[in-house]
């Protein structure tokens, strides 16, 4: 609960405070009275005007990091958790976006603040980075698939194969021959 409260309120401070800051002033008109080619008013974020590609990516993964950790307080606290092992690993899944949506929003402010020329290091470090993230996510997804097996195989939904004993392969083998 405290982690995802904590996801919560990374992803909802980013929001709020977004990569570059908001503009402190309006700005619509030159000094000599022309509009200006790119206005902008106090409040809105800076990386909005300037990184639109970057804003929109941002855009996507900080409410996924705010939502699924929302997600998961709410089943949480319903209890439906405690009773019933698939809200388990719905949560789990939840968890999992969570933390993806939080770290894709991380890279995305660290390259915003970042300057210009150290750029192809960030990208080493990113690269790097997600390298070692879907090495530990797909752990983490073959060891839960193989405990669903075992569950599975448990309720009796899947049944150990029949080996056949190898006197029985050559009466095969020459039955067909």
């Amino acid at each position: 609960m405290v982690v995802t409260s904590l996801l919560a309120t990374m992803a909802f401070q980013a929001a709020t405070t977004p990569p570059g800051g908001v503009w402190q002033d309006d700005y619509k008109v030159h000094a000599n009275g022309n509009p200006v080619k790119e206005p902008h008013m106090a409040g809105t974020s800076i990386m909005a005007h300037i990184q639109r590609m970057a804003n929109g990516q941002f855009m996507i993964f900080n409410p996924l990091a705010v939502l699924a950790s929302l997600s998961i307080i709410l089943l949480l606290l319903s209890e439906l958790s405690i009773k019933r092992g698939r809200w388990m690993w719905t949560q789990m899944v939840l968890m999992w976006l969570a933390i993806t949506g939080q770290a894709i929003t991380y890279f995305i402010a660290l390259h915003n603040i970042s300057l210009a020329d150290t750029w192809g290091m960030l990208k080493d470090v990113t690269d790097v980075s997600v390298v070692c993230w879907l090495c530990l996510m797909g752990v983490v997804f073959m060891g839960n698939v193989v405990r669903l097996c075992v569950v599975l195989r448990k309720w009796g939904y899947l049944k150990k194969k029949e080996k056949k004993n190898s006197d029985e392969d050559d009466e095969d083998k020459h039955e067909q021959v």
